[in-house]
């Protein structure tokens, strides 16, 4: 077997491979975005906007609530800022409520954890940055 075969055949791996995540992660994307367009309808959206305009900064060309386009679908860090949003605002609905969009999250959030290359800590600590940034969000809010 010549050197070239094996380096083909191996890149050839890495691309299946890259492929398989990329449309895992649209997977996930898409679960979470039909969650986010589910819950609109119900919930006041002016009451998480603080989180809105957080998890917006990662998504490209859209918003959250309706998130389009293949790069966007195809990025983990939006399917980080889907999850967090999600959990955001279920939080703080009522516990009786979508328990259909909760059981759904959970196993999105379990699928991503295996996927990812995100470490427990990184995503805490991200969690935490976006918190940092609601309560400076309502802080100056409350302020004027």
């Amino acid at each position: 077997m010549s050197s070239n075969f094996v380096a083909k055949s191996m890149e050839r791996q890495h691309l299946k491979s890259v492929r398989k995540l990329s449309l895992q992660i649209v997977d996930i994307n898409t679960a979470l975005k039909d969650i986010h367009q589910q819950l609109a309808p119900h919930i006041d959206d002016i009451k998480y906007e603080a989180a809105t305009t957080y998890v917006n900064q990662y998504i490209s060309h859209t918003h959250i609530w309706n998130i389009k386009f293949v790069c966007n679908l195809e990025d983990p860090e939006v399917a980080l800022m889907q999850l967090f949003h999600l959990k955001y605002i279920l939080d703080h609905e009522p516990a009786e409520l979508y328990q259909h969009a909760r059981k759904v999250l959970a196993e999105q959030r379990q699928k991503f954890l295996k996927i990812t290359l995100y470490s427990n800590e990184h995503i805490e600590m991200r969690r935490k940055k976006m918190l940092d940034y609601i309560r400076d969000f309502e802080k100056i809010k409350g302020e004027r």
